[in-house]
């Protein structure tokens, strides 16, 4: 449930963020963005969160655990596979 929360306060703020804009007396270079503006707050919160991404998968550090369960998982589907009649070439 706290995802939906999220979504719906970003939603709640960036409707009310929009209705703002029409409060505010806009020159003509600005007015003409003004029915834009929620999708281009959609386009820059999209462009956080993939940068967002990008960062946290460069940050990972590397964990030996996390490596030894994976081998041993690998394992497990080779093994299970084999019982199934797969051949499979142990590299």
């Amino acid at each position: 449930m706290q995802r939906i929360h999220k979504i719906l306060v970003y939603f709640i703020l960036m409707s009310i963020f929009k209705n703002s804009l029409y409060l505010i007396d806009m020159e003509e270079p600005w007015a003409s963005i003004r029915p834009w503006t929620s999708i281009i707050l959609l386009a820059l919160y999209g462009v956080k969160l993939g940068f967002e991404l990008l960062y946290n998968v460069a940050n990972t550090h590397n964990k030996p655990e996390a490596y030894v369960d994976l081998v041993k998982d690998i394992k497990e589907a080779q093994d299970a596979l084999r019982a199934k009649g797969m051949v499979i070439d142990d590299e």
